[in-house]
């Protein structure tokens, strides 16, 4: 699907005009409370239309329900989202109820041959690519479930980095590890193509080039994280994530850790796990080439070097019912993207190896290394 897409700061001024273009005259808000007033301020228009913020951070399947109902109610025409991935995420499976008619249906994943409800996707973090990709994540009874259809894709993509100024440090940071993560996962996974190794290569570098400089306020370089997010979701649009993404979830939802910070917490043990297997050598130091790190062995080191220095806390070794719980989690099935085969005691070990910190002397180490990187 062609995405129509608006980009710069002070974008969102241009909502008006992408709207006309998408026949949307009676929207449906869903987003954060904050950002949605920044968009109000821009188009006092949107003043009576209807705004639904009640969805959780890892947002439920049933949190789309009561949106849905508003939508139909206030006979709306189409959904505008603003803020991270929860928000979209949760317009996505609003967009699915509405055209499936039911939670049960679209929990089933009965999704019609088109859902044509306009959509536009307007990211408030730069991290999660949600606007780029057609599927949502989401959760019922507690369980991770993804709705996936090509109607799901965002027909519309305001990528204004003015959004970002008053983002907290803390999810500018996990915002910004995810979508590295993405990127890298993207690059390696067993789905990857020419296509989607370019966005990917855009998304990594992006990251690594401006992380410093973004946290540090330049405007400049928000515009080029926001990129970066949209290049490592159109990647994954392409061919999904792989293991780091599918461990983080639990992470998030039983230790309180932003979903890519906990994606980070997981990708350097992988890299390493994966530097063993004679198939992954000639990926992995063509990734490593791009990264501009000669040597393989350096990339999980500088990804941990960023953790450190980002003061992005590493949990101290949960009990071992705990590692049990996060392990059990994962379904095997749904690794089939990751480029090596990972049984249960892997995942388990990978946790394991995740949650033991370094010792000083290694810890400044892999923070040298990122410095010396990023100067």
């Amino acid at each position: 699907m062609y995405q129509k897409v608006i980009r710069g700061r002070g974008s969102l001024g241009k909502l008006p005009q992408m709207s006309g273009k998408l026949g949307i005259t009676h929207p449906l808000i869903i987003g954060s409370k904050h950002l949605i007033g920044n968009l109000l301020k821009k188009d006092p228009e949107l003043l009576n239309a209807p705004v639904f913020s009640d969805y959780h951070p890892n947002p439920d399947l049933q949190d789309a329900l009561p949106a849905a109902e508003l939508y139909r109610a206030r006979q709306c025409d189409g959904i505008i989202s603003i803020g991270g991935g929860s928000a979209i995420d949760s317009a996505k499976a609003a967009k699915a109820i509405l055209h499936t008619g039911s939670l049960e249906d679209t929990a089933a994943g009965k999704l019609p041959e088109r859902m044509n409800t306009p959509h536009i996707a307007i990211p408030g973090t730069a991290g999660t690519g949600s606007e780029a990709t057609q599927t949502a994540v989401v959760y019922l009874e507690n369980k991770k479930m993804s709705l996936n259809h090509p109607d799901l894709q965002p027909d519309g993509v305001i990528l204004d980095a003015e959004l970002l100024d008053t983002l907290p440090l803390y999810h500018k940071k996990s915002a910004a590890l995810d979508a590295l993560s993405q990127g890298i996962e993207s690059y390696w996974c067993a789905g990857a193509t020419d296509d989607s190794r370019v966005h990917a290569y855009l998304a990594v570098l992006g990251v690594l080039d401006n992380l410093k400089t973004y946290l540090a306020g330049d405007i400049h370089a928000a515009e080029e994280m926001l990129d970066a997010s949209f290049q490592s979701g159109k990647a994954i649009q392409i061919t999904r994530t792989t293991a780091a993404h599918a461990m983080s979830y639990q992470i998030t939802k039983t230790m309180g850790y932003a979903h890519g910070h906990a994606c980070m917490l997981t990708l350097p043990v992988l890299w390493e796990m994966a530097e063993k297997e004679e198939s992954m050598q000639e990926i992995l130091q063509d990734l490593s080439a791009k990264m501009r790190l000669g040597d393989p062995q350096m990339v999980p080191r500088l990804l941990r070097g960023i953790l450190y220095d980002l003061e992005m806390e590493i949990p101290g070794m949960p009990a071992e019912e705990t590692l049990n719980a996060l392990a059990a989690s994962v379904n095997l099935e749904r690794l089939g993207n990751h480029p090596v085969k990972m049984t249960a005691e892997d995942v388990k070990e990978a946790y394991r190896r995740a949650f033991t910190p370094l010792c000083a002397a290694e810890q400044k180490a892999c923070q040298d290394i990122w410095k010396y990187y990023s100067e």
